[in-house]
């Protein structure tokens, strides 16, 4: 017989009671005549089958022919945003490679698509001006055997231009490349490519020339702060002067024998600067002189500007006048006093007229103050300075000392003329050193300070005295 629940029968035995019998397995007694239910009878005692509802909803997520398109459109949409940036990343990367290639070979410019990415690459540079309101000019010089990129280049470190490839394009483009102008050009900011290009194969501009003016009666050392004032204010900024000052300085105050030996006229005394022989004039330069074209000019143009009878005078006779046309270009004002002055110091280096030998002449000591001063100042300061002050001092002109070599400048305790000439004298000075009107005989003179610019003459010490008080000197 068949057992239930899978427990084996137990055999009884004499003794055992009620709790024995409870735990007997239960037979069935019915079993044999049992019949299995059918598939249709499990189905619907169990309700709705899940696993025929599981099958369906997979087959609704995986399969079917919609599935499949929707995939595609995605697989298609993200494929699109991965060229899409690797065009964008790589695109100017590509386009900057095509315009370098086409800036070092311009026959690749041939090739239409070429010549349009390019182009289109560099339209910017080639269509906007770097500062559309800056009119200020810059100078450029093109140099023989300049290419494009050279000149490009020279744009750029000029602040014209700011791509060298796009100046290169155009110039292609425009089949100019062996027509720019070798020589000096001026351009702006405020140009286009194609503006800087129309100057460049334009004729060059004459070079500019810079003007110097030295007045009569500056000293070396006016002249080389004007020339130093001159570089730092340019009169033409696309033409500064690009002298090396203190190269012209060296030079004026030790002259090689280049500069001297030439000019036969000119005999230094050992150790002397040209003060003096530095003629006064406007001199138009150009921007590029140097320190010993300058010189060799200022001295060409004493020679041809000095008296002839001067220049055929011994050298030491011509130095003697030079020194004595400086102290007259330092007191007078008008030409008509000029010999007169001249003569006035001809005749207090004359021992008979005047023993003492002194010319007690203001402007030799004003040289002196001013000497002691720019000794101690460097060149750039030389440009604030006021020169020919009148010294001050608290004792007697005759007792101030000045130091070295400069003590002989104080010509109210040295007797003579001072050790050179003290500035750069004019034509007319020069003239009347040459030839001074000592025949009246003054040893003394004085500004009239009448507003005239004249001086009073005298002979003697009374009628000096006379010339004091009557022009306000003294009471």
């Amino acid at each position: 017989m068949t057992l239930r629940g899978g427990y084996k029968p137990r055999a009884g035995g004499a003794g055992r009671g009620p709790t024995d019998q409870a735990r007997r397995v239960v037979v069935d007694r019915g079993w044999d005549g049992y019949t299995p239910p059918t598939p249709q009878e499990i189905a619907d005692a169990r309700g709705p089958a899940p696993f025929d509802t599981r099958r369906d909803y997979r087959r609704s997520r995986s399969g079917g022919p919609g599935r499949l398109v929707g995939f595609a459109m995605l697989a298609s949409l993200l494929g699109g945003i991965v060229l899409g940036g690797l065009y964008y990343v790589a695109r100017p990367l590509a386009v900057g490679g095509i315009v370098d290639w086409a800036a070092e070979n311009a026959t690749a410019l041939r090739v239409p698509f070429v010549s349009d990415i390019v182009r289109g690459a560099l339209w910017s540079s080639i269509s906007r001006p770097v500062d559309p309101k800056n009119t200020e000019p810059i100078p450029i010089i093109i140099a023989v055997n300049a290419t494009p990129p050279d000149i490009g280049d020279q744009l750029v470190g000029l602040g014209v231009i700011t791509d060298t490839r796009a100046f290169v394009y155009e110039a292609i483009e425009k089949g100019v490349t062996a027509d720019f102008q070798v020589g000096r050009h001026v351009v702006m900011k405020s140009m286009t490519v194609d503006q800087i290009i129309a100057v460049l194969i334009a004729p060059p501009v004459a070079p500019p020339r810079v003007r110097l003016t030295f007045r009569e009666g500056l000293r070396i050392e006016q002249m080389v702060a004007e020339l130093e004032y001159l570089e730092a204010n340019p009169a033409d900024k696309t033409a500064p002067l690009t002298m090396n000052v203190s190269q012209f300085y060296e030079l004026a105050t030790h002259p090689t024998a280049d500069l001297t030996g030439p000019r036969t006229w000119l005999k230094l005394p050992a150790g002397a600067s040209l003060e003096g022989f530095l003629f006064p004039a406007t001199y138009e330069v150009p921007p590029d002189t140097t320190p010993d074209q300058l010189l060799g000019m200022l001295l060409d143009a004493f020679a041809n500007n000095a008296p002839p009878e001067l220049l055929k005078l011994p050298p030491d006779q011509i130095y003697q006048k030079v020194q004595i046309a400086s102290l007259v270009e330092t007191e007078a004002k008008v030409d008509s006093d000029r010999p007169l002055i001249a003569g006035v110091y001809v005749n207090r280096l004359n021992p008979k007229m005047w023993p003492t030998g002194l010319l007690d002449a203001d402007p030799t000591l004003n040289y002196a103050n001013d000497s002691v001063w720019l000794q101690s100042h460097a060149i750039e300061n030389w440009v604030d300075y006021t020169f020919w002050n009148p010294i001050k001092t608290t004792v007697a002109l005759s007792q101030v000392v000045f130091p070295g070599n400069l003590a002989s400048y104080n010509t109210y305790h040295h007797a003579g003329l001072p050790p050179s000439p003290i500035c750069s004298p004019g034509g007319p000075s020069l003239d009347a050193a040459t030839q001074p009107d000592t025949a009246d005989g003054y040893l003394y003179f004085l500004a009239k300070n009448d507003g005239s610019g004249t001086h009073a003459f005298a002979k003697t010490q009374a009628e000096q005295d006379a010339n004091l008080k009557k022009y306000g000197y003294t009471k």
